[in-house]
């Protein structure tokens, strides 16, 4: 086996070729489950841990981004950006918003919690988080620091897995166990598609989304509200979805929610989903709002779903703001 070896800093990453073709990302060397020829072993800085002002401001809110296949290509990814930009454009000017920006892939979340902590102990009034998807994780650990609660205002956990996903499962399991699967070549295509379009790299920290993981639970006293969705289940709606905010990634989460469908019996808990994460999961604690109609990159692009919110951190006493959304959202409790 021929290993390229480009050096850039810090951690790194292979990917397997099929000839001029990548096929597969990993940032640990694996026994390959595809055809290919050659592995390029790169190596790439990690993003440095902490809390980056967006603009100050009174009752600051600080955005948690999740796991980000993408910050092997430096920091400011597309999906960081886009999330900055929606709240930046979205958000009264008078409220300070920051983003915390870790390394998501291969350091452990514990750490990574212990550093959040730190970062919002600086604070000299009282923060309101967005955590979308494994961010809502981090902020679980963090909670288990008793001096930082009460420096916490209100939380959205926004299609965060709380009890992990499926999805997760399939990229950590060894492959040689997912053969005997009896739709192997359904997940085999899923796996490497998923892969190559960005929607993942194989990398450690998806063990903490694997299903039935356990973590922290979240503290008595904690003002919080759940975040799910639910991807479209129509064309029209789904051509909307795409137009009001990306058309590529609500294709390829559409995909990803087929394949549940295709890979699980209708009634399972695995087959509503947000294309990442089951509802179940993202509403598992109760006090819930679903939002019909929208996958899991909405959580950080839809217009719709942040200025709620906006609403709920800044303009409302307490979740009957959500009442009669229809299909925008309906109040869900466990």
């Amino acid at each position: 086996m021929l290993i390229i070896c480009i050096q850039v800093l810090g951690a790194e990453y292979f990917v397997y070729y099929d000839s001029l073709i990548p096929i597969y990302r990993s940032l640990y060397e694996i026994e390959p489950f595809f055809e290919y020829t050659h592995v390029v072993k790169i190596q790439y800085e990690r993003p440095r841990t902490e809390i980056v002002k967006i603009r100050e401001g009174h009752q600051p809110t600080i955005l948690i981004h999740g796991i980000d296949p993408w910050e092997i290509k430096g920091v400011w990814t597309i999906y960081k950006k886009a999330f900055i930009e929606s709240w930046k454009r979205l958000l009264p000017a008078e409220y300070g918003l920051y983003i915390f920006i870790y390394p998501s892939l291969d350091v452990p979340l514990e750490q990574i919690a212990e550093k959040l902590v730190e970062e919002i102990l600086k604070f000299d009034e009282k923060v309101n988080i967005y955590a979308h998807s494994m961010g809502g994780l981090i902020v679980r650990y963090m909670l288990c620091n008793k001096e930082v609660r009460s420096q916490i205002g209100k939380i959205i956990f926004a299609a965060t897995p709380h009890i992990g996903s499926p999805f997760a499962d399939f990229i950590i399991t060894d492959k040689k166990l997912l053969k005997l699967h009896p739709k192997w070549n359904l997940i085999k295509s899923m796996l490497i598609s998923a892969n190559l379009t960005g929607s993942f790299i194989e990398a450690p920290n998806y063990s903490y989304l694997i299903f039935g993981k356990t973590h922290p639970e979240i503290p008595s006293g904690i003002e919080f509200i759940n975040f799910a969705g639910s991807v479209p289940n129509s064309l029209i709606e789904s051509f909307r979805n795409s137009v009001e905010t990306n058309f590529l990634t609500t294709q390829g989460l559409n995909l990803l929610a087929i394949i549940s469908k295709l890979l699980y019996d209708p009634d399972s808990d695995f087959v509503q989903n947000d294309g990442m994460v089951p509802l179940k999961s993202a509403t598992y604690f109760g006090n819930a709002v679903v939002f019909d109609g929208y996958d899991h990159a909405d959580f950080i692009l839809s217009d719709i779903i942040i200025n709620e919110a906006i609403k709920y951190l800044y303009f409302s006493q307490s979740t009957t703001v959500f009442e009669g959304l229809g299909r925008k959202g309906a109040s869900v409790n466990r």
